[in-house]
């Protein structure tokens, strides 16, 4: 840099400036590059950790929540049950007759006024496994008081106690929770002045209460093949489906039919196709270079993750075969089509063929989940390359305060040095006047 005049007045500060941004410049471009490549790389690899997930829960969905084997239930009406299937349940139809639906046991007392007091001492009610005790005191024992007592005391298990206020006076009703058998009411008393005998419900011993609704079980019928329960709702009739009894109709037999839900597979893997596309798509944009600008993407050529794109499509590539049954084509470009016309002709076929392609701990899903996990678990592919940026990043800053320590310092170097020129100049401009002063006055 050329400076043209020196001498009282220099403008040092701004000289000192520039001198130094001159010096910083190269250094700081270089680290400024290496942070923005490295910031760029981090968002990369976020991107890449997103689609990646994407992809491991569209394959849970089949794997692990039943989604490569969807059922339906279809009940004809009026049939007297309802039905609903899980993934275990076997395609097939199941000839239903409801003979007898389970009832709830329910005992009412005699009719009294409602200002009646019984007597004292101990209820004890058993409704199946169920034993509830409830003491009934002096000046507590209405019916309503005995039927508040009853509900405190079973806080809902075995037994509920209501009022029914009828033309020959109040009665205490009390019904099982638990339909069948199994929650059948036995009422017997303990101590006391006798007058709680009024409630007692105990068959072959002494029965004061009516029963008003006798514990019956269900029973039903599948393919002539009896079965009885205390519930309405059998989950183990039929492994994998729930039937719901409604109505007893003796004599009707009615078609469960247990099928494939062709509509929920297609959608789950209509999910599964979209998110692996997503990663081969992203995964191609992150490597790529533009010949004709010379731009080179986030992550061209990086063989991480051209060795992630590649295991993806082999893995697919490996599936040629069964892929095209289920009406999946892998494309030029690696990505992946569905034909829902040939997924429905394909599960019609071979209703188990998508539960053996994604589920079982062999096959194209057992691979591709042992693929993802690599990439996504806690010190995984990503994570590891990830705290590698981060760790870069950090020297990067460290790179900046020693350039910032190293300017400060030249700064100071560059002041005091020109500082002193200044001085010195000063010094000689006036012994240059001292001189000419000396020179005229001889003269």
């Amino acid at each position: 840099m050329a400076i043209s005049s020196l001498g009282s007045g220099m403008d040092i500060p701004s000289l000192v400036a520039q001198l130094v941004a001159a010096e910083r410049a190269p250094t700081e471009n270089r680290i400024a590059r290496g942070e923005n490549a490295a910031k760029t790389q981090l968002s990369a690899m976020g991107s890449l950790k997103s689609v990646f997930s994407g992809l491991q829960s569209a394959l849970d969905k089949l794997r692990k929540d039943g989604g490569s084997s969807a059922r339906t239930a279809t009940v004809p009406e009026e049939a007297g049950f309802t039905a609903s299937a899980g993934t275990t349940a076997a395609v097939g139809d199941y000839d239903i007759e409801v003979l007898a639906l389970a009832s709830a046991h329910k005992l009412t007392s005699a009719g009294m006024p409602a200002d009646t007091r019984l007597g004292t001492g101990k209820l004890v009610i058993e409704a199946g496994d169920e034993t509830i005790e409830v003491e009934i005191t002096e000046g507590r024992n209405t019916l309503a008081d005995i039927r508040s007592a009853i509900n405190t005391a079973a806080a809902g298990k075995g037994v509920s106690a209501s009022l029914v206020n009828a033309d020959d006076g109040q009665h205490l009703v009390l019904t099982a929770t638990d339909t069948g058998t199994e929650g059948k009411l036995r009422i017997t008393t303990q101590g006391g002045n006798g007058g709680l005998s009024a409630l007692v419900y105990d068959p072959g011993v002494q029965t004061s209460m009516s029963e008003t609704v006798a514990a019956t079980d269900a029973r039903v019928k599948v393919d002539g093949l009896e079965r009885t329960s205390s519930s309405n709702s059998l989950t183990d009739l039929l492994p994998g489906v729930t039937l719901n009894l409604t109505e007893a109709k003796p004599g009707e037999t009615f078609t469960l039919k247990i099928g494939t839900d062709n509509a929920a597979l297609q959608k789950t893997l209509q999910s599964f196709v979209s998110a692996y596309n997503a990663a081969i798509s992203m995964t191609k944009s992150l490597t790529a270079y533009n010949s004709e600008t010379n731009t080179a993407a986030a992550l061209t050529g990086d063989s991480m993750v051209r060795g992630l794109q590649s295991q993806l499509r082999n893995l697919a590539s490996e599936q040629v075969v069964d892929f095209k049954a289920l009406g999946l084509k892998i494309n030029t470009d690696g990505t992946l089509a569905l034909d829902t016309t040939e997924l429905t002709k394909g599960l019609a076929e071979d209703p188990g063929a998508l539960s053996r392609l994604f589920s079982g701990d062999e096959g194209y899903g057992a691979g591709l989940e042992k693929l993802l996990d690599s990439v996504l678990e806690d010190d995984g592919l990503l994570d590891s390359r990830t705290d590698s940026l981060n760790a870069r990043l950090k020297t990067y800053n460290t790179q900046y305060e020693d350039l910032d320590r190293r300017m400060e310092s030249l700064q100071a170097r560059y002041t005091a040095q020109f500082t002193a020129m200044e001085q010195l100049v000063t010094q000689l401009q006036g012994s240059s006047g001292f001189l000419s002063q000396q020179l005229v006055s001889m003269s």
